[in-house]
C-alpha cells in the first residue's frame, strides 16, 4: 500500500511539473473586459527618450549618426528591412542594433514576415538590407510622423503604397524616400558581398537631414517605469507564423534584464543579431499586437492598424476603429492588455488590464503585429495554403 501511495504521489508530482512547464496558448480574440480610459499625449521629459525611456546623455552613437541623443532633433525614421530566412546568418540586418522599436508584420499569407525598424535616439548612416513597403507600413509611418525609407513598393489594387502615400500627403511633406527613385539614389548603395535583393543599404542619417526642419512630428511618447511589472511568469515566448523557419522564441535573461530572440526550429535556431557588430538584438519589452488581417492576394497583406482605413472592405458597419487584444512581456512576466488607434492621425495606445495606458520598461521594444482574424478577399494561387491550413499561434511559459 505504501508503495502504491508513493507511486501515486510521484505520478501526481510529475503531472504537476509537466503542467507547470506546459505552454499557455494566448487567445487573441477572447473577451478581456478591458475598457480603455481616456488618454491624451504624454509629457516628454527633457533628456529622456520618448521611445525607449533611456537617459539620452548616457547613449554612445557611432560616427556619422544623427538622432535625438546626437543633435537633439526628434525626427523618427522608419526603415523597411529584409527578413528572408528570418533575418539570421548572412541575412541578418545591419544597423539594427541602434533601433528603438522593431516591428514584425505579415508579408506572405503562408507565414513569411517583414521587419520594420524605428530609429529615433540614434539614427545610423548605414542600415540594411532595405526592402519594399506594404500598405500597413504606410499607416505605421503616419502615426509616428517618421521619415520613411524603403526600396520599392506594392501597387496591387487595394494595397497600392504609392497611391496611399500620395493620398496622405507624405510625399509632398518630403518625408518619403524610395531607393528605386533617382532623386534619392545617392543615399542608397549595394554591399558587394551580398546577393540581390538582400544587398541594399541606406544612409538613414543623411536622409533624415533632408526632412524640412519645420515638419511637425506628432508626440508619440510612451510611458516608462523603473518598477518591475507584475504578472504571470513568462520566461519563454514562442511566436509561430505557420512556417517553422519563421518561428521566433524570446527567452528571458535575468542577467541582462532582456529578452533574447532566436529564430528557426529545433537545433537550427539562431540568435537574432546585428550583421556588422555581431551583437544580439535584445528587448526590454515584447508586445504582441493582435490585428485584423485582410489578404488581397497571397503577398498583399492589409493590417487593420488604423481607424477609418479607406478601403473597399470594412470589418463592421460605420466607422472602423482599430483595436484589439495586446499581450505584454516584461521582466520575465506576462500582462494581458488591449490596444486602440481611433484614426489615421492618432497614435496607437497600449492599455494594461486596468484600462490605463501601460508603462513599459526602459529599453528597446519589439512589437509583433500578429493576426487575430484573417480574411481572404480574392482567390490566391492554388499553390498557396488556405487560411484554415495555416497554423499560427503565440504561447509562453
Amino acid at each position: 500500500m505504501k508503495t502504491r501511495i508513493l507511486l501515486l504521489a510521484l505520478a501526481t508530482a510529475l503531472l504537476l511539473t509537466a503542467a507547470a512547464l506546459a505552454d499557455t496558448v494566448i487567445d487573441g480574440t477572447g473577451e478581456r473586459n478591458i475598457y480603455p480610459g481616456d488618454t491624451g499625449l504624454n509629457l516628454v521629459e527633457v533628456g529622456v527618450s520618448p521611445t525607449t525611456g533611456r537617459t539620452l546623455s548616457g547613449l554612445n552613437a557611432p560616427d556619422g549618426a544623427s538622432g535625438l541623443a546626437v543633435n537633439g532633433r526628434y525626427q523618427p525614421m522608419l526603415v523597411q528591412i529584409d527578413n528572408t530566412d528570418n533575418g539570421v546568418g548572412y541575412r541578418a540586418p545591419w544597423g539594427a542594433i541602434w533601433a528603438d522599436v522593431i516591428f514584425e508584420s505579415p508579408l506572405r499569407r503562408e507565414g513569411h514576415t517583414r521587419i520594420t525598424l524605428l530609429f529615433s535616439d540614434i539614427i545610423p548612416d548605414d542600415v540594411g538590407p532595405v526592402r519594399s513597403a506594404r500598405i500597413g507600413h504606410v499607416w505605421l509611418r503616419e502615426e509616428w510622423g517618421a521619415g520613411f525609407v524603403y526600396y520599392g513598393q506594392q501597387e496591387y489594387h487595394a494595397t497600392n503604397v504609392k497611391d496611399e502615400i500620395a493620398r496622405l500627403g507624405a510625399d509632398d511633406a518630403g518625408v518619403v524616400f524610395s531607393g528605386t527613385l533617382p532623386a534619392w539614389s545617392r543615399y542608397f548603395y549595394q554591399r558587394r558581398n551580398l546577393k540581390s535583393p538582400h544587398d541594399k543599404g541606406a544612409d538613414v542619417a543623411g536622409l533624415q537631414a533632408l526632412i524640412p526642419e519645420d515638419y511637425e512630428v506628432p508626440n508619440h511618447a510612451w510611458l516608462f517605469t523603473d518598477e518591475a511589472a507584475e504578472g504571470d511568469s513568462a520566461t519563454v515566448i514562442t511566436v509561430g507564423w505557420g512556417r517553422s523557419d519563421y518561428r521566433s522564441v524570446y527567452t528571458w535573461s535575468p542577467s541582462i534584464g532582456r529578452y533574447t530572440r532566436s529564430v528557426g526550429d529545433g537545433s537550427s535556431q539562431q540568435i537574432y543579431h546585428d550583421l556588422d557588430t555581431g551583437e544580439a538584438i535584445t528587448f526590454a519589452n515584447v508586445i504582441i499586437q493582435w490585428v485584423d488581417m485582410d489578404w488581397a492576394q497571397v503577398t498583399a497583406p492589409v493590417m487593420r492598424i488604423a481607424g477609418n482605413a479607406p478601403f473597399f472592405v470594412t470589418w463592421s458597419d460605420g466607422p472602423y476603429i482599430a483595436q484589439g487584444n495586446a499581450d505584454f512581456f516584461m521582466n520575465g512576466v506576462h500582462v494581458a492588455g488591449y490596444w486602440r488607434r481611433d484614426s489615421m492621425a492618432d497614435r496607437t495606445v497600449f492599455y494594461g488590464p486596468d484600462g490605463e495606458e501601460i508603462q513599459l520598461q526602459r529599453g528597446r521594444t519589439m512589437v509583433v503585429m500578429f493576426p487575430a482574424t484573417e480574411r481572404q478577399l480574392h482567390e490566391a494561387s492554388n499553390k498557396a495554403p488556405t487560411l484554415l491550413e495555416i497554423q499560427r499561434s503565440v504561447s509562453y511559459r
